[in-house]
């Protein structure tokens, strides 16, 4: 797989892509689906994001690529959120450059984002691959004509 990603632009999803989708050993999305965690108190107040477990398999694969073709395309809610990613990438993920890190708000608009990045960097979308763990956002950006790949594909 890593073969695919060589020498493409790779936008990466960040929760359930890069890291476990889990806190205090919990999936996220319990109660509270549409926030992405169990409660509106986790979300502003703990520490959800920075203590999620990074899954080696992406960490293996993000170092054999080229850091000026990576960019990381999450969603975020909170500026607590948003601090939180960045200093759990930096710790997780240390060639990603802080510069190519984009934060949105909604998950839905990924695919859009990927089309707006390509035309302002002049990126033809043969050369552009997505990894996200959410099917229905990865079909949404087949039909847009970027390459999709769910992080169970890299698994061995």
């Amino acid at each position: 797989m890593l073969d695919k990603l060589k020498d493409k632009y790779v936008f990466f999803d960040v929760d359930g892509t890069l890291s476990e989708y889990r806190y205090n050993d919990i999936l996220y999305g319990g109660r509270d689906y549409e926030l992405g965690c169990q409660s509106l108190e986790n979300l502003l107040f703990d520490n959800l994001f920075y203590t999620a477990r990074p899954l080696k398999t992406m960490q293996n694969i993000i170092k054999n690529l080229d850091s000026n073709k990576m960019f990381i395309l999450g969603a975020a809610a909170t500026n607590n959120e948003i601090n939180q990613k960045y200093k759990w990438l930096e710790k997780n993920y240390p060639n990603i450059k802080k510069e190519h890190i984009i934060f949105i708000c909604s998950t839905m608009l990924k695919p859009e984002v990927i089309l707006a990045y390509s035309k302002k960097l002049n990126i033809d979308l043969n050369d552009i691959v997505f990894v996200d763990d959410r099917l229905d956002v990865l079909r949404k950006a087949e039909t847009l004509g970027i390459t999709s790949y769910h992080p169970s594909s890299f698994v061995e």
